[in-house]
């Protein structure tokens, strides 16, 4: 792989113009290692200004930050603080000692899950999670937890399935209903399957892929059975291998929109203070995979928001048309929803048109229409026998109504007034 001949991105012309000094401290605060005396001689200037620090602490929950910048805040600020910051550190301290709280309950039900997984020969790998925060932060109270992430192999969706619901959890599908047919095809066309534990709050979500789109490349990151393995005392899991785990979290990040910085700084741990030989292997590993472009944009983001010490020429330039199409999508997300935006506020229409365009083969785009034609959310509103499975695709746009019907019908009486509007 011949490297590139062109400039690394310029620092300072990749960061946004309309950033707040709000957004500015909250992304300093992100930053992990951080740089003793550099990153906190900015913290404490910045943070001596006159902030408004309701939107700070806006900012730091939007994007699941608060164990992280509680942490860095409070070892940057030395002095007595003013009352206004005061405030502000003991509510990041009491936000970080709820994550820290959940984060051990989230341990502890990781292992209960787990290790009944196993003894039904389930092997099981984990995503994301407890792992990157121990084997990255190096600190389980460093990062907030979310949902647990578990990739088992396909041929035990059902088994696992049928463990979890016996152990109190409650899968969006009832897939032991399904067909042989609709068992395939939800298989071969979807990554997962959601649960929720009505009793705990915890939810798994249960992989046998790494994306939805089996023709997206990258799919072998999670394909193979190779793993590593992280330690929480007499208690270990399995996860991918560190690189490939870091490469899976580009992807991920992007086909998400990179809408929540968390994800962002999940990958900016790991890859701020690697050197040009680290970043060009690595640049060398997502091209082997097919993953230059989501792994180029993700370092021009970290760049932007969170800082890096070196470049490899071997990733793409800016202007590369998939690049610049995923730094697009990540800015209507982020810029255009003043950093506060959710999901809900991105069209469907503007995710679709995303996704279709982030490939351009036919096989991968004929993927996207399979799933938008049979969902399976249909299946159990229309639960049509085998033989009319076909039908599906006529069905769609009718049980598609219907849907956003009864979310529109959901909402409070003054959304549904501003949405008439």
């Amino acid at each position: 792989m011949q490297e590139r001949r062109h400039h690394p991105p310029d620092t300072s012309q990749d960061r946004q113009a309309d950033r707040s000094p709000e957004l500015d401290l909250l992304l300093l605060c992100a930053r992990w290692p951080q740089r003793r005396r550099e990153d906190r001689q900015h913290i404490q200037e910045l943070s001596s200004q006159q902030l408004d620090w309701e939107r700070f602490l806006l900012l730091v929950q939007r994007h699941r930050l608060e164990p992280l910048v509680s942490h860095n805040l409070h070892a940057s600020i030395k002095d007595l603080p003013p009352p206004e910051l005061a405030a502000v550190l003991a509510e990041l301290r009491r936000l970080s000692s709820q994550s820290a709280h959940q984060a051990l309950r989230s341990l502890a039900e990781l292992r209960r899950v787990i290790r009944e997984l196993q003894s039904h020969n389930i092997s099981v790998r984990v995503l994301k999670g407890l792992p990157l925060a121990q084997s990255v932060f190096g600190d389980l109270s460093l990062r907030s937890p979310g949902d647990m992430d578990l990739l088992i192999d396909e041929s035990y969706i059902v088994e696992a399935d049928r463990v979890l619901r016996n152990f109190g959890y409650r899968g969006i599908f009832q897939v032991d209903r399904f067909s042989p047919k609709r068992l395939a095809f939800y298989r071969s066309h979807w990554k997962d399957l959601a649960y929720e534990n009505p009793v705990t709050g915890f939810d798994v979500d249960l992989h046998w892929r790494c994306f939805r789109n089996s023709e997206m490349p990258g799919a072998g990151l999670c394909a193979a059975g190779a793993h590593e393995t992280v330690s929480f005392g007499s208690f270990r899991v399995d996860i991918l291998p560190r690189m490939e785990g870091l490469l899976y979290l580009c992807v991920h990040g992007t086909l998400d929109g990179w809408l929540y910085f968390k994800s962002l700084v999940d990958v900016a741990a790991q890859v701020r203070n690697m050197n040009q030989r680290q970043l060009n292997d690595l640049a060398s590993l997502a091209a082997g995979y097919g993953i230059l472009p989501e792994l180029t944009a993700t370092l021009i983001l970290v760049r932007r928001y969170l800082g890096m010490n070196d470049w490899s020429g071997l990733l793409l330039p800016q202007t590369d048309p998939t690049v610049e199409h995923i730094l697009r999508y990540a800015d209507h997300g982020l810029v255009q929803g003043g950093y506060l935006g959710d999901r809900e506020s991105i069209p469907i229409a503007t995710t679709m048109a995303f996704e279709l365009s982030l490939r351009r083969t036919f096989r991968y785009r004929f993927e996207l229409l399979l799933r938008i034609l049979f969902r399976a959310r249909m299946w159990e509103t229309i639960p049509l026998p085998d033989f009319l499975f076909g039908l599906y695709p006529l069905l769609s746009p009718f049980e598609w109504a219907v849907y956003r019907l009864r979310q529109w019908w959901a909402k409070p009486a003054s959304t549904n007034a501003r949405l008439s509007i």
